[in-house]
């Protein structure tokens, strides 16, 4: 009986599940709890990551190259706070708590984040970022590498994760550069004159952009006149100039109109310019020099269009006046120099000229100021204080007083005194241009445009390029990519010239983007960080 008793327990089945849901609850809610784990630690990574890629993106939008770069970008992160939510709580706190993502440049015992700045980085996202890429200096910090420290997320899990701990660290790390385009600006890059000739390195090339900065800042550009020639090699070198692709066409007419509106239809990024080759000569003259007031070729019917209005000061040396000296630029010259003391001289004449590969360069500020003014408003120079007073380009990096002011400063001087711009040379030239019905320009009023709202139709806006370097690694021989290393400001001192089949503008740097820059092109900039890992 005791065994027939025992094998029909041994045969009954009721109740087989809930034995085997017993034994099997505590794998079931292990694994649920893993799996609630894995999704908290993967929630909070994001929350993380997607903090310090918003804090990467600010910062490296602050790394322009000037000398508080570093400054301005740590300042831009510290303002950038971000919460991160940790769904069951880290160490030492409740469970559905907060934790907020913050940095404190002069605190990092209560930064969550470390921030470091780089001039490089690895080739391969694989790899790790080195030392040697590190940097403090704001002139070369492009990228800025934001790093969350690891947090520790309680587990709910019970089985001890890692080394016998009961909490697991989530980190995330970010990386982003810095980017710098320049919109409706002149379609026009002019080689870097501090580049050597037959410069063909990488490390040539750094050290012509420093020594282009590097100059800037110390003043060293302020006030020296330098002449760019034209050219149709695809291989230009200091004193020369080029051209830059616009998405309106092909063609000289197409350049012609976009030299002459300074709307070429695309912005221009530093580090990807598209270069346009060929012999563009004939646009220079005709495009560029509508912003005097001189209408020739395929702009004699544009006068009375605004797009093509003259700037308010169009004073250049130019023989004729009037209606006559709308047909093209002819200036007075002795010799070779545009300019006669006895008749009209252009601003920034007289300058103690050099070579400068295919062009010329000032040996220093050394214009002639004192006999520019005796001849265009007649008496004595305004004192170099006087001039400043009124508008200065003097870098506020660079020591001392300059010795004279530059063209540009006397042009902003002459443009803020009415009795200057209608007081004539010799020659009967004065700076006021011609305007009115049956006059060179007839279009709507120059006093409808503000300088604020359009500019100053004397300065032109450029790229800055390496032509040695960039035409040594195939960068400026057709649709390629150049890179430049500054955009600039420039002030055009008198109108394109043509001189046989060369084509040269004259011009006084005026500022330029990145270290040393004043930062009056921030209005033609638009700056973009990117996440690069």
């Amino acid at each position: 009986m005791l065994n027939r008793a025992i094998k029909r327990f041994w045969n009954d089945h009721r109740g087989y599940v809930i034995a085997l849901t017993l034994i099997s609850m505590p794998l079931l809610l292990g694994f649920s709890l893993l799996v609630i784990d894995v999704g908290r630690s993967g929630n909070l990574h994001t929350d993380l990551q997607n903090a310090v890629d918003a804090m990467a993106l600010t910062g490296a939008r602050e790394l322009d190259g000037r000398d508080d770069a570093i400054t301005r970008a740590e300042a831009a992160i510290e303002k950038l706070a971000n919460t991160a939510a940790f769904g069951g709580g880290g160490e030492g706190m409740a469970l559905g708590s907060n934790l907020t993502v913050s940095f404190d440049a002069g605190n990092d015992a209560t930064s969550t984040v470390t921030v470091t700045f780089l001039k490089d980085i690895p080739d391969d996202d694989d790899d790790a970022i080195p030392g040697s890429m590190v940097t403090t200096d704001p002139n070369e910090a492009s990228y800025a590498w934001v790093a969350a420290k690891p947090q520790a997320m309680q587990t709910i899990f019970p089985v001890p994760v890692g080394f016998n701990r009961d909490t697991i660290n989530v980190s995330a790390d970010a990386v982003a550069v810095y980017h710098a385009s320049a919109c409706d600006i002149t379609p026009i890059f002019i080689c870097n004159p501090y580049e050597p000739v037959g410069n063909t390195t990488e490390a040539g090339n750094e050290q012509a952009a420093a020594d282009l900065h590097t100059n800037f800042a110390a003043g060293n550009l302020y006030g020296r006149q330098i002449e760019m020639h034209s050219t149709s090699s695809s291989n230009p070198g200091p004193g020369n100039f080029g051209f830059l692709r616009t998405p309106l066409g092909n063609g000289a007419s197409v350049m012609a109109e976009a030299l002459a509106t300074g709307v070429p239809g695309a912005c221009y990024t530093q580090d990807s310019l598209d270069t346009k080759t060929g012999a563009m000569a004939g646009p220079v003259e005709a495009g560029v020099n509508t912003r005097f007031g001189i209408y020739e070729g395929s702009f004699k019917s544009s006068r009375n269009d605004g797009s093509y209005r003259p700037a308010q000061n169009v004073r250049s040396a130019q023989k004729a006046t009037g209606q006559n000296a709308c047909k093209g630029y002819d200036p007075v010259m002795v010799g070779d120099v545009v300019g006669d003391v006895t008749k009209a001289v252009p601003l920034g004449y007289g300058a103690n000229m050099t070579a400068l590969g295919g062009g010329k360069i000032s040996t220093g500020n050394n214009w002639n100021y004192a006999n520019y003014w005796s001849v265009a408003q007649g008496g004595s120079a305004p004192s170099v204080s006087t001039i400043l007073s009124n508008y200065s380009s003097y870098p506020p990096t660079a020591t001392g007083t300059p010795s004279r002011p530059s063209a540009y400063d006397v042009y902003q001087y002459e443009l803020n005194t009415a009795a200057l711009l209608n007081h004539a040379s010799a020659n009967g030239e004065i700076g006021t241009p011609t305007t009115g019905g049956g006059q060179c320009y007839s279009g709507p009023a120059l006093s409808n445009y503000t300088a604020d709202e359009y500019g100053d139709r004397r300065e032109i806006f450029a790229a800055i390029v390496n032509c040695g370097y960039e035409a040594s690694v195939g960068h400026l021989n057709g649709h390629k990519q150049t890179q430049a290393v500054a955009f600039a400001r420039m002030f055009m001192t008198k109108p394109a010239v043509k001189a046989g089949n060369e084509r040269y503008l004259s011009l006084e740097i005026i500022d330029i983007t990145g270290k040393g820059g004043r930062g009056t092109l921030d209005e033609f900039l638009r700056e973009e960080a990117e996440l690069v890992r």
